[in-house]
């Protein structure tokens, strides 16, 4: 008896393990069928993954990607919600989710979208990148200002950080004034002040 339930098992774990190779295989060959411009047939096979598993995130993350690059808004919506659905700790469908918002015109939108993104994956420079400039066009520089600093520490070569924060710090009138309120900030122990006064006020 235990040996064949060894068997058994033995036998659903290969089943299973071809099943992720075939996946991985299928979601590779979508990807590459995306990168070179043919979304039908990235669309074909990254559906195909879904048909195998209906809980595959990369599978409903990618065909809203490439729903997104087709301007197809509400079946792109519709597919990062449904990744959001299946794993709400990873990054990537709100910070897409947030790129479609910019295409729509909802700066709101855009920043708590990405706000969310920065809260599951807070080392990435694309993220900060993307709501400072969701914020700049708000007119809200100071955040802007914020975020761009910080993807500046993050990555301090990376040239369009510094373009950025020149670019908003151009914008704010009072520079004085906004350095003695991050000044206060830094003072009472926050540590994205410490970062905007670093990038910002030292300047």
């Amino acid at each position: 008896m235990n040996r064949f339930f060894l068997v058994f098992f033995s036998v659903i774990l290969t089943i299973n393990l071809r099943a992720s190779e075939d996946i991985k295989s299928i979601l590779e060959r979508g990807k590459l069928s995306e990168v070179s411009g043919d979304y039908e047939e990235a669309l074909i096979l990254y559906n195909k993954v879904i048909e195998i598993d209906s809980s595959n995130y990369d599978a409903h993350l990618y065909v809203g990607v490439v729903y997104l690059i087709q301007n197809q808004y509400p079946e792109s919506l519709s597919y990062f919600y449904k990744a959001i659905a299946i794993d709400t700790s990873r990054s990537e469908a709100y910070f897409y989710r947030g790129n479609l918002q910019v295409e729509l015109g909802s700066v709101f939108g855009a920043v708590h979208d990405y706000t969310k993104a920065i809260e599951k994956n807070p080392n990435d420079i694309t993220y900060y990148m993307s709501r400072g400039f969701a914020f700049a066009n708000m007119g809200d520089y100071f955040n802007a200002v914020n975020d761009y600093s910080i993807a500046v520490q993050l990555d301090p070569k990376a040239s369009k950080s510094y373009h950025n924060l020149a670019k908003m710090q151009g914008k704010l009138e009072n520079m004085q004034e906004v350095c003695e309120k991050i000044t206060q900030l830094k003072k009472q122990g926050s540590v994205r002040a410490e970062i905007v006064y670093l990038n910002f006020c030292l300047t």
